[in-house]
């Protein structure tokens, strides 16, 4: 799995990971950086492109993420927390891996899939990171 950032005027407007290369992803006309090998990077930090090395820098000097990194980080942890204690406590995954689980309970794993598969492609939204459609909790 690699780490992409895409800059957008000297900026960092997207992370994405991805097993794929990244044009396979996205639009080839888009600036994506791998940035794997970085400890740590986030939305609107500065990205500068010296002879072709490409440097991250925190946008804020007091090393605080950004308000909309903070706001996506909390709108996605509640979603992913609320799915994840579902499953968890209704023993879905299980019930269906042993043939336990009645049609609507299948159902109801394939919702969350489904949700999952939704959720890793928020970030492939026009207008991401500022204007999101945020998938519905089954």
């Amino acid at each position: 799995m690699k780490k992409y950032a895409r800059v957008v005027a000297g900026k960092v407007d997207n992370i994405f990971e991805t097993a794929n290369p990244i044009t396979d992803e996205f639009p080839a006309d888009q600036v994506w950086v791998d940035v794997s090998a970085l400890p740590k990077i986030d939305y609107s930090w500065n990205a500068v492109n010296t002879d072709g090395v490409w440097t991250f820098t925190d946008s804020d000097m007091w090393g605080q993420p950004s308000m909309l990194a903070i706001q996506m980080r909390n709108e996605r942890m509640t979603r992913f927390d609320k799915v994840n204690f579902t499953l968890a406590s209704s023993a879905l995954v299980q019930k269906v891996e042993l043939g336990l689980a009645t049609p609507a309970e299948e159902a109801a794993l394939l919702a969350y899939k489904q949700f999952f598969i939704a959720m890793s492609q928020v970030n492939k939204q026009p207008g991401y990171p500022l204007s999101v459609i945020w998938p519905e909790v089954p």
